[in-house]
C-alpha cells in the first residue's frame, strides 16, 4: 500500500508541473538577389558583366543544401534544413521559415552548400519535390539534378545565355559558404531573420570573367569549376 501512495505522489507531482516557460526561437531566412549594389530587376536588358556584355535576367532557379547554424569553430549547432529550392517564379520560395527551432545559445555563423553534393546529386532522388522536372540533369552528362539554371538575354532583345550549372561527367562542383550572423537566442519566442544575399553580376567575374555565350555549358568541364570558383569568392554575403 506504502508503495502505491508513493507512486500516486509522484504522478500528482508530474501531472501539477508547471509548463515551461520558454519558447524555442524560430528563424526565417530571406533570399535576396542583386546586381551589384542595385535589387535585381527580372527582365530588364540593362546590367552590364565584366566582359562588358549587356544582359538581362528571366529565370533563375537554384538549389541550397545542409542549411545549418555554427559556432565559431564551425561545429554544427542546428541544422535548419536539408535541402531548398529557390526560384524567381515563386515568390515564397525566397523565404524559408523554421518554427521553434532555436534553443538557448550563441550562433555564430550560418553554412549551407550550394547545389547538391555527390550524396544527394543523384538520379531521381528527389522525384516528388517540386524542383525535380525543371532541375533534372540528363543521365548522358552525369545525373542528378542542375544546381542552378540562370537565363536571359544579352546583347540584344533575341541573343539568348543559359549559366547551368550542375555535376558534369559526375564531378561534384558543388560548394560551401559560411558567414557571420551573431545570432542570440534566450528562447522567448523570437523570429531571427536571416538574410542570404546572391550578387549575380559575380557569377561572372572574380576571379574569372566569363562571357556570355548562346552555346551550352553544361559539358563544359572547364567551365563548370570556374562558375564554382566565382561562386566561392564572393556571389553570396
Amino acid at each position: 500500500m506504502k508503495h502505491l501512495t508513493i507512486l500516486s505522489l509522484g504522478v500528482i507531482l508530474l501531472t501539477s508541473c508547471p509548463p515551461s516557460k520558454f519558447t524555442p526561437d524560430s528563424v526565417n531566412i530571406r533570399f535576396e538577389h542583386y546586381v551589384d549594389e542595385n535589387t535585381l530587376l527580372e527582365d530588364t536588358l540593362l546590367y552590364t558583366n565584366d566582359a562588358s556584355q549587356l544582359y538581362s535576367v528571366q529565370n533563375l532557379d537554384y538549389i541550397i543544401t545542409d542549411i545549418n547554424l555554427t559556432d565559431e569553430e564551425g561545429t554544427v549547432l542546428q541544422e535548419l534544413t536539408d535541402i531548398h529550392y529557390v526560384t524567381l517564379s515563386d515568390p515564397s520560395s525566397l523565404n524559408l521559415s523554421i518554427s521553434s527551432v532555436l534553443t538557448r545559445g550563441e550562433y555564430k555563423n550560418i553554412e549551407f552548400t550550394f547545389g547538391l553534393d555527390s550524396t544527394k546529386n543523384i538520379s531521381n532522388l528527389y522525384v516528388n519535390e517540386e524542383f525535380h522536372t525543371r532541375m533534372f540533369w540528363p543521365d548522358m552528362m552525369g545525373g542528378g539534378y542542375h544546381y542552378m539554371k540562370l537565363e536571359g538575354r544579352f546583347d540584344n532583345d533575341t541573343t539568348f545565355y543559359n549559366t547551368h550549372t550542375g555535376g558534369t561527367m559526375g564531378v561534384d562542383y558543388s560548394f560551401k559558404k559560411s558567414f557571420p550572423i551573431n545570432l542570440t537566442s534566450i528562447e522567448n519566442g523570437n523570429i531571427h531573420i536571416i538574410d542570404i544575399n546572391m550578387n549575380i553580376n559575380n557569377w561572372f567575374s572574380n576571379p574569372n570573367t566569363i562571357t556570355l555565350s548562346t552555346d551550352g555549358i553544361m559539358g563544359n568541364m572547364q567551365r563548370q569549376m570556374e562558375l564554382k570558383q566565382n561562386g566561392i569568392e564572393d556571389v553570396f554575403w
